[in-house]
């Protein structure tokens, strides 16, 4: 069974699709996405075949590139139909993100079944769209879909084969701002934790931004191994990106989400309130940053009971969503 999946963006779109793809022979699958040199490294390192497009998101873009983007666009499309009636997939899945547009659009030249897989807890613009064509929806979350399944989001096998309390030392308190980066908790962070950083080391992801020396901070621009450093880590924090939260589920660490604050449809606002609805995390809004009062919040936090924090996190639901969603296009 041949698939064609689409998935670019960030790595919250393409690592749920890599571990879809793992349940699939690796000759079945054709992987379509943008040509940004974080997607080309990890899909290099997959061993998969890739479809690299000259696209790129069109929200956020100033009028020239919006315009400039509408004369590309005719031309990517015409480029991946080439590609996919060549493969002739039985299947194409749609990740999410400005990719699954192109998807959507092809699917209408191809006999292939069109599947969705939503992260987040609000359909996508172009999810959205193409919902009312898709057989049927797997979402990370409850959407409350006629055609959806809720199966949770696909996680890195490294997650599932470990957990929190394996390591009862911790060396260090990790942020991560999404694969890219964030501009904002590289600028209000290093401060606001510099008094963490006297007991416990930093490791920071920081993505391609520029990031300030500080002592006992680690910069790293992409984390490869990120489950053998959450292990050492007391606590998280991070973005609320929706393969974020579900690794942070999975794995059991308590988490201080910082929502990125224009998030399409509030989303990660709502993963994160999503994910501490037990009690294993809190959720820190940027402009609390701005009031100055974020510091006593995180140093209060870091007080707490992380074992209590941890069992309150940790959910299973994420862990077969992969083989879930296999069975159910295997079937279908």
């Amino acid at each position: 069974m041949k698939v064609a999946i689409f998935a670019a963006g960030t790595g919250g779109h393409i690592f749920p699709a890599l571990s879809i793809a793992e349940k699939f022979r690796k000759e079945n699958v054709l992987f379509f996405a943008s040509s940004r040199d974080v997607e080309k490294k990890i899909y290099n390192q997959s061993g998969y075949n890739v479809r690299h497009l000259g696209l790129s998101g069109f929200r956020g873009k100033d009028l020239i590139s919006k315009i400039i983007w509408l004369i590309n666009f005719p031309f990517i499309f015409l480029t991946s139909l080439i590609y996919l009636q060549r493969f002739k997939p039985e299947k194409i899945i749609l990740m999410g993100g400005y990719i699954s547009l192109v998807g959507y659009l092809t699917s209408f030249f191809s006999k292939a079944d069109l599947y969705i897989h939503e992260q987040n807890s609000v359909l996508g613009s172009a999810n959205k769209i193409a919902s009312k064509k898709a057989k049927k929806v797997f979402s990370g979350f409850p959407l409350d879909l006629e055609n959806e399944i809720y199966v949770g989001n696909p996680i890195r096998n490294e997650f599932k084969n470990s957990s929190y309390t394996e390591i009862k030392i911790k060396k260090y308190i990790l942020v991560m701002g999404g694969s890219q980066g964030s501009g904002f908790m590289i600028d209000q962070l290093p401060k606001t934790i510099n008094s963490l950083a006297k007991k416990y080391k930093i490791i920071f992801q920081t993505g391609k931004n520029h990031h300030p020396q500080l002592e006992n901070f680690e910069f790293i621009d992409f984390i490869d191994d990120l489950s053998g450093v959450m292990k050492e880590a007391k606590f998280v924090i991070c973005r609320a990106g929706a393969l974020t939260v579900s690794e942070v589920q999975t794995y059991g660490i308590p988490a201080i989400f910082i929502p990125l604050a224009n998030s399409v449809n509030n989303h990660q606002l709502l993963n994160a309130e999503s994910a501490c609805s037990d009690g294993g995390g809190l959720v820190m809004k940027e402009v609390e940053f701005l009031e100055r009062n974020a510091e006593k919040k995180i140093l209060s936090f870091a007080e707490k009971d992380m074992n209590e924090l941890s069992k309150n996190m940790k959910k299973d639901l994420h862990l077969d969503a992969a083989q879930r969603i296999f069975n159910e296009i295997k079937q279908n």
